[in-house]
């Protein structure tokens, strides 16, 4: 854990349990960093007092609903009456009751290696109301998956950042642009979308990018394989900072704008 924050500059939550419902839950109670375990003879502790809006797969319509039914915390949703919650709302209802109560059976199941996309998301320490600190994390992001999708010669079309705010609303954006890998394009455009959508009286809770429309970047690049792009320039620098962080290490090259003062 300390050496990918002090190698990388990563920030890093682990979750360890025996399903992936509680290894979920885990991994968010000690974010950004740290290592929890939390088992099913746990549950009635370290998951049952948390409100049913901490509860993963339960958005801010459902909670409020849940609420309005005497159900504030997780442990209360766990001793609900099953078969009432199936008749309002329906059968995701069972899987609720199920996971409140520490059971999951879904398998793990590992990704193909068609990659649909590559994104990096964040949850911030505190909530952020300014725009100049937000660039900078934008940048740490984008600089992440600027050098996975190099790693896969992954050029995207699609470039989208998420937000959640401190109300707990999250909101995505995206836009197209031409066939790229570079971090500078990532980010500026990265950039562009959240300055669209930045509020100072709305702080931001989670911040992500991420990377798509690789299929659509293949079908471009074919067409105009021998054309110089505006990229160019800037993928180059990318592939230099790339190649000394593999053999010297991540803190060794980094851009100006990313210099801790």
């Amino acid at each position: 854990m300390d050496d990918i924050k002090n190698r990388l500059g990563l920030w890093c939550s682990i979750g360890i349990s025996e399903n992936k419902f509680l290894s979920k839950m885990a991994s968010d109670m000690k974010k950004p960093l740290g290592i929890t375990e939390l088992w099913k003879s746990d549950i009635k502790d370290k998951l049952w007092p948390l409100p049913v809006r901490a509860m993963y797969g339960i958005g801010s319509k459902t909670s409020e609903k849940l609420n309005s039914m005497g159900i504030n915390t997780i442990g209360e949703l766990a001793k609900f009456d099953r078969n009432y919650l199936i008749k309002v709302f329906g059968k995701y209802a069972f899987d609720l009751h199920q996971q409140a109560n520490g059971e999951d059976s879904s398998r793990v199941q590992t990704h193909s290696s068609d990659v649909k996309s590559i994104g990096r998301s964040t949850t911030l320490p505190e909530d952020i109301a300014d725009i100049n600190k937000l660039k900078i994390i934008l940048m740490e992001l984008a600089e992440d998956v600027g050098m996975k999708a190099r790693e896969q010669a992954k050029k995207g079309t699609t470039i989208q950042i998420t937000l959640k705010y401190a109300s707990f609303q999250s909101v995505t954006r995206q836009t197209t642009v031409a066939p790229t890998y570079s971090t500078k394009t990532i980010y500026q455009t990265g950039y562009e979308l959240l300055r669209r959508n930045f509020s100072s009286n709305r702080p931001i809770r989670l911040i992500g990018i991420s990377l798509s429309g690789f299929e659509e970047a293949a079908i471009h690049e074919q067409i105009s394989i021998f054309e110089e792009t505006q990229n160019n320039k800037h993928e180059k620098i990318d592939e230099v900072m790339d190649r000394t962080r593999k053999k010297h290490g991540f803190e060794k090259i980094n851009r100006g704008s990313l210099i801790k003062k």
